[in-house]
């Protein structure tokens, strides 16, 4: 019986131990994220991507008065993509497929077809088209973690910065940009991505845009419309 006893008590020990070291360590990890490395690091785990799914809502602030620029749900698979939604009020639907694209017409709702064509090597519906190009920053400032949130059921950290950015187009228009980033905590992939700036020009005009992602490195095939 003393033998018994001994060893139960010898592995609720080590029961225990387990626990506490595991829980010390997971703290550790949690409480130790240095946010510029982790946006570093989530930025190019993304560009990485095989491909993804997403979708992107863009809208303006005039003096008060908000305005819906774009609400678009796309998937890339490389250079190949695929977005639907309105811009300014219009459908939208678009393939890219290799050097051929198909637009749908949204009166006649035919398909139109361009051969030799490559909207990925133009500014029109850029940010759309490729929403990880409002992501890249020539410095990322000095971000910091506010807090634990979920997107989802996933927990991400919520990390907050005002960077210089590294997208001519947004450049020419808009100034004082402050990015959201929610950080999947496990898998440190970025799960939905926030951006404000306020129009150079027009004092009291503001941009907003989310996208969200999901399906990172997820096999997406492209096909050409039926």
């Amino acid at each position: 019986m003393q033998k018994k006893e001994a060893f139960w008590r010898a592995g609720l020990f080590l029961c225990v131990f387990v626990l506490v070291a595991g829980g010390f360590y997971f703290y550790r990890v949690q409480t130790k994220v240095e946010p510029g490395a982790l946006i570093q690091e989530t930025v190019k785990r993304a560009n990485q991507a095989r491909g993804y799914r997403y979708q992107i809502a863009a809208e303006f602030n005039l003096g008060g008065k908000k305005q819906t620029w774009s609400r678009v749900q796309g998937e890339k698979a490389a250079e190949d993509f695929h977005i639907k939604g309105t811009i300014l009020g219009t459908p939208v639907e678009i393939f890219q497929i290799g050097k051929k694209t198909y637009t749908r017409d949204p009166v006649s709702e035919k398909w139109v077809v361009l051969e030799g064509n490559d909207l990925t090597r133009q500014q029109v519906f850029w940010a759309e088209i490729n929403p990880l190009s409002n992501f890249q920053f020539k410095i990322i400032g000095s971000p910091r973690i506010l807090r634990t949130e979920k997107v989802g059921r996933r927990k991400c950290w919520l990390v907050e910065f005002r960077p210089e950015i590294e997208n001519k187009y947004l450049e020419m228009w808009w100034k004082n940009f402050t990015y959201r980033f929610w950080v999947d905590k496990r898998s440190r992939m970025l799960l939905k991505a926030q951006a404000t700036a306020e129009n150079k020009n027009s004092p009291g005009t503001f941009l907003s845009l989310t996208v969200e992602f999901r399906d990172f490195n997820q096999k997406i095939e492209i096909k050409p419309p039926g």
